[in-house]
């Protein structure tokens, strides 16, 4: 008998994305699955028109709906559902995405057959633009500012030629990952204190600590709704820097041996500089706020959670400072 599967879909304001991400699961050829759909505090007509869009899937799909009353952003959100989900594997899917018939089928058979597999990610493609590849694999390098390499970004792939290997990974993109659910008894969840980026390597890291391993699994295709840089808004590539600066220093203090830290300092202190000083010069000092918050709240949590520190006071402050960010 096929196991549980327990896929967890994430929406905020996006109902259109996630009921085309939902019509890509009706003909999976794996059928043991349910779905935990998280509507993370969107305004309140928009979840109301989710709900009425779910109709359509009453005969075809097992969804359990769950509404939060405030965005819980990624981490959160996704905790909620792993609580309450009942599969012997977890599936965190992204509701921009949507997928092929055989994607549960390809990833199950993977963990399947390799018991110390922990977590695992397709190819993901770009979409409409699926000749394009968004991610095949991943690698960290703690000593270089940018931290994180997405391997194969935009890279041309027509034929699904590139990159057709299974190979060990730095760690498998929350976009679309599964994880074994035994394994996060000792794991444990989803480090919150991200609120959205970087939660993913961060989850692989501590699994790794425990001995098990990170796959890049291209035997199926997920593709992502994701803008390429020219096509995201200023406004959205402002809340995305804030993220990216604050969350890469504190998992650089987090897992980073010390000289790494130090070459990464001095890495990220040598970029940011430069950016500080532009913002000066072109008198963007809104921005300019916005980008020493974002080092300060790193800085500051990251060392907490380096000594095992509570970061709870941090994690409330920061919360209230995003949601006005969102607003910017």
């Amino acid at each position: 008998m096929e196991e549980l599967v327990s896929v967890i879909i994430v929406n905020y304001n996006n109902y259109q994305y996630t009921i085309e991400c939902l019509k890509s699961l009706v003909n999976q050829s794996y059928k043991n699955f349910e779905v935990l759909l998280v509507d993370n505090g969107s305004k309140y007509y928009m979840f109301l028109k989710l709900k009425e869009e779910l109709n359509q899937f009453k005969d075809v799909l097992k969804i359990n709906l769950i509404r939060s009353n405030k965005n819980l952003f990624f981490g959160a959100g996704n905790n909620k559902a792993i609580r309450m989900a009942n599969g012997e594997y977890i599936c965190l899917l992204n509701n921009d995405t949507e997928v092929l018939s055989d994607f549960i089928e390809k990833m199950v058979e993977f963990l399947e057959r390799h018991p110390n597999a922990c977590m695992i990610s397709p190819k993901i493609k770009l979409f409409p633009k699926k000749q394009y590849i968004w991610n095949a694999g991943n690698r960290i390098n703690f000593k270089n500012a940018a931290i994180g390499i997405n391997r194969g970004y935009l890279e041309l792939d027509p034929h699904d030629l590139k990159y057709s290997e299974v190979e060990l990974n730095d760690f498998a993109a929350g976009t679309a990952l599964f994880v074994k659910k035994e394994y996060l008894e000792k794991i444990g969840l989803i480090d919150e204190i991200y609120f959205m980026y970087w939660e993913d390597p961060d989850w692989n890291f501590r699994a790794k600590a425990l001995g098990y391993e990170s796959f890049y699994v291209p035997t199926t295709i997920v593709y992502h709704k994701i803008p390429i840089l020219d096509d995201i808004s200023f406004k959205r590539q402002i809340f995305n820097d804030y993220f990216f600066k604050r969350n890469k220093q504190i998992i650089v203090w987090k897992f980073a041996t010390i000289k790494e830290l130090i070459v990464f300092y001095l890495n990220f202190t040598q970029g940011t500089f430069l950016e500080v000083i532009k913002k000066l010069w072109y008198r963007a000092f809104p921005y300019l706020i916005i980008n020493i918050k974002s080092i300060w709240h790193g800085f500051r949590i990251g060392l907490k959670r380096r000594t095992h520190r509570s970061c709870r006071k941090y994690l409330i402050k920061d919360y209230f400072y995003v949601k006005k960010l969102q607003n910017f």
